[in-house]
């Protein structure tokens, strides 16, 4: 086989010049040949795989590290109880007292009691206790079975009726009912 010193490009013995630059070849033993055609070692997959593995290591480290010390914060941050931030007053207590509706002020006219009158609070947090739908209300207070008289003409019998600025709420067997301001004409009490 010859060779083009130049491009070192392979060629056949019976040709004499290298077609791309017309430089003379040279001839060329077969052990030379097959080292130039032979495919060098591939050294870059070990490297890649060591640079990855170390990578590796080191981000996993820091995350220890890291994850350490957030623990550590958090157990020497003092902790806030979630009942000590809300005020005594707002907690809702088991009495006999204890108002059906959802709102602050389930009733229309205000009834005299003989203690004095509790401030009006809001609702400061989400419970899974039961709701007392037992209580003073519209029916209970006077005297008679409550009836919601709807703007459709229908008529509703009910245990215990009271508005808030949702609507008008009702209990009837158990169940408590919203009724949105437009839909009630009148609450009417026999």
């Amino acid at each position: 086989m010859k060779r083009c010193p130049q491009c070192l490009f392979l060629f056949p013995d019976s040709d004499s010049q290298c077609d791309f630059d017309q430089t003379p070849l040279e001839h060329v033993d077969d052990a030379t040949i097959e080292a130039a055609t032979r495919p060098q070692k591939r050294r870059a997959l070990p490297i890649a795989a060591a640079i990855g593995l170390i990578l590796g290591i080191l981000v996993v480290a820091m995350y220890y590290g890291l994850s350490r010390q957030w623990q550590k914060a958090a157990a020497t941050e003092p902790q806030i109880a979630v009942d000590s931030v809300v005020p005594p007053s707002a907690t809702p207590s088991p009495s006999s007292d204890a108002s059906p509706s959802p709102s602050p002020s389930p009733s229309i006219a205000p009834s005299p009691r003989s203690s004095p009158e509790k401030p009006s609070t809001s609702h400061t947090r989400a419970t899974s206790d039961p709701v007392s739908t037992s209580g003073p209300g519209i029916g209970t207070r006077q005297g008679g079975k409550p009836f919601i008289i709807l703007t459709s003409g229908g008529r509703i019998e009910a245990d215990e009726v009271w508005r808030t600025k949702d609507g008008v709420w009702y209990r009837r067997n158990g169940m408590v009912t919203l009724l949105k301001h437009g839909q009630v004409k009148s609450i009417v009490t026999r």
